[in-house]
C-alpha cells in the first residue's frame, strides 16, 4: 500500500467547465490525471485528494464525478476545498459515494499504520484577507484542524499526514498558527493545494522544523499524483 496527493482536480462531468481558459496547461487534465495515476497505482493504493475535487455546486451534480474517481485504480480520500459546495453533511456523502471513496472532515483516517488528518483551512492572516469574515473563517477552520488532529491522536499510527486545502504557511522560515497545530502533532508531511499558476513558482515547500511541506495542486504536479508514503525517489516533486 502506498499514499499519493494531488489537489483541485476540478471535475465537471455533469456540466462540462472547460479548464483551458486557465491555460493550455489544463487541456484534457482530467483524462491526463486518470491516464497517469492508473499508469502508477495499484488496487490497494490510496489517493488524497487536497480539496477543489468538483466544479459542481449541487449534490447530484457530483456524482458522475464519483463515478469518475470510482473508476480510478485504488481508494480516494477527499478533503473539502473552497470551491466544493456540493460538500453536505458526512452522513449523505458517504451514503451516496461509491465505496473506494471516503471523505476527511473534522475526523481522521488510518491506512497502513499511516494516520491521515486534516481540514481545508483558509487564508493566512496578514495576507491580503484581514476582514472580519475571513478571521472568522480561520479561526472556525484551525478548530477543525485540531479536531482532525485530535482523532489521529487517537489511532495507533506510525506516521501521520496533513492535509490542507489552503496552504498552511506564506514560506518555511515562517511559524503560522497552522504550522504551530500540525507541528504539536508531530506529523512528518503535510500536503496542500488552491495555488496556480505563478504562485506555484513561490510557493513554501521544503523541511520546517522536520515536516515535509508539498504543493500538489494539479498544474503544481504536471497532472500526476505525488507518491507521499513510504518516502522515496517516487515522493519527490
Amino acid at each position: 500500500m502506498r499514499i499519493f496527493a494531488i489537489g483541485d482536480t476540478h471535475l465537471s462531468h455533469a456540466r462540462p467547465k472547460p479548464m483551458d481558459v486557465f491555460g493550455p496547461q489544463w487541456r484534457h487534465h482530467d483524462e491526463r490525471i486518470r491516464d497517469n495515476w492508473n499508469a502508477e497505482a495499484c488496487d490497494d493504493d490510496l489517493l488524497l485528494i487536497a480539496g477543489d475535487v468538483s466544479w459542481a455546486t449541487h449534490l447530484e451534480d457530483v456524482l458522475p464525478d464519483f463515478a469518475f474517481l470510482a473508476d480510478l485504480r485504488g481508494r480516494k480520500l477527499l478533503l473539502k476545498g473552497n470551491h466544493d459546495y456540493w460538500w453536505t453533511s458526512l452522513s449523505r456523502l458517504r451514503k451516496l459515494a461509491p465505496e473506494n471513496i471516503d471523505f476527511l472532515q473534522n475526523d481522521a483516517c488510518l491506512s497502513g499504520g499511516v494516520a491521515i488528518a486534516g481540514a481545508r483551512g483558509w487564508t493566512l492572516p496578514g495576507a491580503g484577507a484581514d476582514e472580519p469574515d475571513d478571521r472568522r473563517l480561520f479561526e472556525r477552520e484551525l478548530q477543525r484542524l485540531q479536531l482532525s488532529l485530535d482523532a489521529a491522536r487517537r489511532l495507533e499510527h506510525q506516521y501521520l499526514v496533513v492535509m490542507t486545502h489552503f496552504p498552511p504557511l506564506r514560506s518555511l522560515a515562517e511559524a503560522t498558527p497552522v504550522t504551530e497545530l500540525i507541528e504539536q502533532a508531530g506529523a512528518s508531511v503535510c500536503v496542500y493545494g488552491h495555488l496556480h499558476g505563478d504562485d506555484i513558482v513561490t510557493a513554501a515547500q521544503g523541511t520546517r522544523n522536520g515536516i515535509d511541506y508539498r504543493l500538489v495542486s494539479a498544474d503544481a504536479v504536471d497532472f500526476r499524483p505525488r507518491q507521499i508514503w513510504p518516502p522515496g525517489p517516487s515522493s519527490a516533486s
